[in-house]
């Protein structure tokens, strides 16, 4: 508990604190960058495909390099055993770092599913879905 001191007057003085920096994104939005349409059709065609949406036959190894290839074939033969159709594939997030390093979110059958990627001159060198 705080008292008066006898003989004494306290003046209070509210300061306002000065203004944040405007904060950087780590991160660009699609419309960023000229190079980020090429990151989203290549990262859309494997999302696709990944889910079933579309065959295997349209990952051509001149845009996608052989691990991309193979996690997604191996992504179709461990889903050919279940009974769940995955259904189309909506992107909710996409992020594209100067680096090349791109990360969302992407909802199938009801169910969001994270998934990174790099892209590195308009080829998809990695690929998972998590």
């Amino acid at each position: 508990m705080l008292t008066p001191v006898p003989g004494l007057t306290h003046l209070k003085v509210l300061t306002v604190p000065p203004p944040l920096p405007p904060k950087q994104p780590d991160t660009f939005s699609p419309a960023d960058t000229p190079r980020s349409s090429v990151a989203e059709h290549l990262v859309r065609t494997a999302l696709e495909v990944a889910f079933g949406m579309r065959p295997i036959t349209q990952i051509s190894p001149r845009k996608f390099d052989r691990p991309v290839r193979l996690h997604l074939s191996a992504r179709l033969r461990a889903a050919r055993g279940q009974s769940t159709a995955s259904g189309p594939v909506r992107m909710d997030t996409l992020h594209l770092r100067a680096d090349g390093e791109v990360f969302g979110t992407a909802v199938s059958g009801g169910r969001a599913h994270a998934f990174t990627a790099r892209v590195a001159d308009n080829r998809m060198t990695s690929f998972r879905v998590l």
